[in-house]
């Protein structure tokens, strides 16, 4: 009662009525007006927030980087879902980091390329999901708006790859990896299992032909 009327008196009746209020009730009116203002600030600050961070840009929220350490930072995740003891050594390693609002960096997925007579081998994609719960729920909606974790590695490591190339090539072996693929550009060959995205438009079909002939032969990487 005394908080919900400090908040309705102006200064002005205040200051009027300081002179016949008793002190101690004096100073409970004017801690329920503080309490109240805190509250309305603090109600503001928060749905500020909750606004700043809905209106994160995608590109502020996950980042593809190529790491030279990348084991150090996915090696167990690589080992866990490929069921192996080893890591790649050789190729170029991408990792992809969810940013925090804080700026914060967690390791979400990863993905490496080897260049191979002029061409990109792609391989090696996996997600993290067990970093990905850890996300906050606005931000993982804001990523599975723009494709999802997969898709944005591979973009982002497209990007960042050599100008010049033949081609980017995969080998899929699952219907959700292509489907991912085929968002980003990937197309079937003749071969089952090998997608290629074609960086020149000079080459002859013949020549296609025997490029995949030649990824063919060189196996899954």
């Amino acid at each position: 009662m005394l908080r919900r009327l400090a908040g309705c008196l102006s200064p002005v009746q205040r200051a009027r009525l300081h002179d016949w209020i008793p002190p101690a009730l004096l100073r409970r009116l004017r801690a329920g007006a503080d309490e109240r203002a805190h509250d309305g600030s603090t109600q503001q600050a928060t749905a500020l927030c909750a606004e700043q961070a809905a209106a994160r840009p995608f590109a502020d929220i996950l980042l593809v980087m190529e790491v030279d350490m990348a084991e150090a930072l996915v090696g167990d995740l690589f080992r866990r879902r490929f069921r192996t003891d080893s890591f790649p050594q050789r190729p170029r390693h991408f990792v992809g980091f969810y940013r925090g609002a804080d700026g914060a960096l967690l390791p979400v997925g990863y993905v490496h390329h080897d260049t191979w007579n002029g061409n990109s081998l792609c391989g090696g994609l996996v997600i993290d999901e067990r970093m990905y719960r850890r996300i906050p729920a606005v931000d993982r909606e804001a990523i599975h708006a723009a494709g999802g974790v997969a898709e944005a590695m591979l973009r982002g490591s497209f990007a960042l790859l050599e100008a010049g190339l033949v081609a980017i090539w995969a080998h899929v072996g699952n219907r959700q990896s292509e489907k991912v693929c085929h968002r980003v550009g990937y197309r079937r060959t003749d071969s089952e299992y090998v997608m290629v995205i074609w960086l020149r438009d000079d080459l002859s079909d013949a020549e296609k032909a025997d490029w995949v002939r030649q990824i063919v032969a060189y196996g899954p990487f």
